[in-house]
């Protein structure tokens, strides 16, 4: 297929701060098997809390996903991890992310966003716009969950926005004859999705698993387009370009 190291962009791989990893330990777990499978470098996207937004939660954000990086690198140093955040959109979000309350991915302009699936579409493009408005590059998290995005019309004016849709590897695999299975596939063939991730959490609950959908990938989509989805897009705001 030719695709070689891919960008991991929604991981819930920090220990202790949210459902995800346990451990240091757990998180060295997923980040090996997510490097068996073809995963080079990673962004850690912990949920973020209004209750613990604060710039000391943030230091201690940066702090552990320091310890992990190091673990990491003692057992596979080609792994590369970054850190941002999963942020859930509220009215004060833009603020949050103004104080350094809130993390960007990779210190970059880019926001990881995600809202309640059941958001009103209106809802949804109007945080949209405030955090363009504010100066960031709102990436959506896990499109295919928001049934609002269902309808043509709202997944048109959403991508011609300007932002990035995020979708979960998850996602494309299955049945093709299930419709949420097929739904994504179509927006993949159809060149609306920006990335994939693979959401992962623990050992034991939604560890990384691409295999299925990569080799979806490979027998039904371009390589140019499988390449950008997986590695090339991220790798903008990681090399800190279009910032």
């Amino acid at each position: 297929m030719g695709v070689t190291g891919v960008v991991d962009v929604h991981t819930h791989t920090i220990p202790g701060i949210d459902d995800g990893a346990r451990t240091i330990e757990e998180s060295c777990e997923l980040l090996l098997q997510a490097y068996s499978q073809g995963i080079t470098a990673v962004i850690a996207t912990p949920h973020y809390s209004r209750r613990h937004s604060s710039r000391e939660g943030v230091e201690r954000l940066r702090s552990l996903a320091d310890e992990v990086r190091q673990a990491i690198h003692r057992i596979e140093p080609g792994i590369q991890l970054y850190l941002g955040q999963e942020l859930f959109y509220h009215e004060s979000l833009v603020e949050a992310l103004k104080e350094g309350r809130a993390l960007t991915l990779s210190d970059s302009a880019y926001v990881l966003v995600e809202f309640e699936p059941s958001v009103a579409y209106e809802g949804l493009y109007r945080g949209i716009r405030a955090l363009f408005s504010a100066g960031y590059k709102p990436i959506v998290a896990h499109i295919e969950r928001y049934r609002c995005l269902r309808q043509e019309e709202c997944l048109a004016e959403l991508t011609g926005s300007g932002c990035l849709l995020q979708m979960n590897y998850e996602s494309l695999q299955g049945s093709g004859f299930h419709p949420g299975v097929r739904w994504c596939r179509r927006q993949v063939r159809n060149g609306r999705i920006h990335l994939l991730g693979t959401d992962m959490h623990r050992t034991d609950f939604r560890p990384p698993d691409i295999t299925e959908a990569m080799n979806w990938l490979t027998h039904h989509v371009e390589e140019e387009l499988i390449e950008d989805m997986t590695r090339n897009c991220a790798l903008r705001f990681l090399h800190r370009k279009d910032r």
